[in-house]
């Protein structure tokens, strides 16, 4: 299945350094700053507001991985002038060592913090800024590089009456340990004062509070669970211990390794309905096993090549595409086929059925792990999702491509057993809708596309080729 990891999509992420005083000793109430509705700062300083609704806890999560550098000052006091990042550059020796590199990084202790919030219908879409603040807790020695940081994380676009949000930030370099952590939404006291003037009676009713309020919240309640809950004060909180890359949790989704369990069942659904589908029509099914498997393993050579060429500019190996899948398998297929002399119209259409099983099975690996999905929605129809990073209300496309492979899947399914093969039509037919369908679903992706025309032409072509197919079908039927 297609699987890409989001964050080339994310702003930069800003680092905020709080003034060292040397020799200071400062509480974790100290260190989270006061700053109250309306008060005046200097020029580039941020203010904390209360602009959302129901403004909520910091939960112990994951998300995509940040550089960030501790701080090593021991007071945080405001105001707090955000520093901008230099844009970070990956040059060729980097991607050398890239397994290597992904290796360390999952073997690097990180911090997980989750903060949670719920935006007024009343307001207009756009971005928000959560300022996550932490302190090294185990520790009674004086404060080193690493026990403290300031960090800024920004959600370019907010939908109004979209429920609750979470946004998770991973801070990396920070020592080992338990810390407290508390963030907040900040934004430039210009903005936060036009803001205020133009909804002020919004504003005034309302007051941040803690939980979600929101009536369909027992499934978002869930996911709270599902990481620890701390307080939105220091006073309050409870400690979040520092952990391994793989084993940090973020709110939606399900632990590491979901996709891969979730792929590899597809795989074995597929194989196995090939298999039931060939005994059925008294067809050997061991070479067609030994075509099915090096097509597998050819095809996930080429959907990560694919990845990689198209996604060159991440300098990236951690992703997928199921277009080098399908190329690679395709290859693969019209080779062995004729090397192994298997009937091609058996094979094609014993296929099909366990094929469109399972990748509607690895759609399911997506929605799980956070990759693939729409963007966020006010509609109704929408499903509580995250990106890896920003859980909300999205359009389920990876939900929706499952259920079209499911939907394609048995239907050839029922050709197979009420009318046997149709020279091998099926498999066409069955592969030309799935691409035009997915096609549509694309659209729908948070993704941008990456070309103009790229989706049009494979749409076109894909239509012809299913009109092609369903009459050479119904030449056999």
């Amino acid at each position: 299945m297609a699987r890409r990891s989001p964050s080339r999509t994310h702003p930069p992420q800003r680092l905020v350094r709080a003034p060292a005083q040397p020799g200071a000793t400062a509480s974790v109430g100290k260190a989270i700053g006061k700053a109250t509705p309306g008060a005046t700062a200097k020029p580039g300083a941020t203010t904390v507001t209360p602009i959302m609704k129901a403004v909520s806890d910091v939960t112990a999560a994951s998300a995509k991985p940040i550089s960030a550098r501790p701080i090593s000052a021991t007071t945080a006091q405001a105001p707090v002038t955000p520093r901008e990042l230099p844009p970070q550059t990956t040059t060729p020796t980097q991607t050398e060592g890239a397994f290597k590199t992904l290796l360390e990084r999952g073997m690097q202790e990180v911090l997980a913090v989750t903060y949670w919030f719920e935006p007024p219908a009343q307001t207009e879409p756009g971005p928000v800024t959560i300022r996550f603040i932490g302190r090294r807790v185990d520790s009674d020695e004086q404060p080193q590089p690493g026990d403290r940081f300031v960090w800024d994380e920004t959600i370019e676009r907010v939908i109004p009456g979209s429920g609750p949000l979470s946004l998770t930030a991973k801070i990396e370099g920070v020592t080992p340990g338990d810390w407290v952590v508390t963030a907040s939404i900040v934004e430039a006291p210009r903005a936060a004062a036009e803001r205020r003037a133009k909804q002020h009676t919004h504003y005034e009713q309302a007051q941040p509070t803690l939980g979600i309020t929101s009536a369909s919240s027992r499934l978002v309640r869930f996911r709270r669970q599902w990481a620890p809950v701390t307080a939105p004060t220091a006073e309050a909180a409870t400690p979040v211990s520092t952990c391994l890359l793989p084993f940090a949790r973020v709110p939606g989704l399900l632990p590491t390794g979901s996709w891969g369990a979730l792929v590899g069942l597809g795989v074995v659904v597929a194989l196995l309905t090939q298999a039931l589908v060939l005994a059925r029509s008294h067809v050997a099914a061991g070479s067609a096993l030994a075509i099915s498997l090096a097509a597998i393993a050819i095809g996930a050579v080429g959907a990560k090549l694919w990845y990689r060429i198209q996604y060159r500019h991440l300098h990236s190996w951690n992703g997928w595409c199921i277009q080098g899948f399908i190329t690679g398998a395709t290859v693969t297929v019209a080779l062995l086929l004729a090397l192994l002399r298997v009937p091609a119209d058996a094979f094609l259409d014993a296929t099909a059925p366990g094929l469109m099983f399972g990748m509607a099975i690895g759609r399911l690996g997506c929605f799980a792990a956070g990759c693939c999905g729409g963007p966020p929605t006010a509609s109704r129809w929408g499903i509580w999702s995250s990106d890896q990073r920003v859980g909300a209300r999205r359009i389920p496309t990876q939900l929706m491509e499952s259920t079209l492979a499911l939907t394609l899947g048995l239907s050839a399914l029922a050709v197979d057993l009420t009318h046997g093969f149709v020279g091998g039509g099926l498999f066409v037919a069955a592969l030309a809708a799935y691409m035009l369908g997915r096609q549509g679903i694309l659209r729908l992706r948070a993704e941008a596309r990456k070309t103009k025309w790229g989706g049009i032409v494979t749409a076109a072509g894909a239509a012809l080729l299913l009109v092609v197919a369903l009459i050479y079908i119904g030449f056999h039927l």
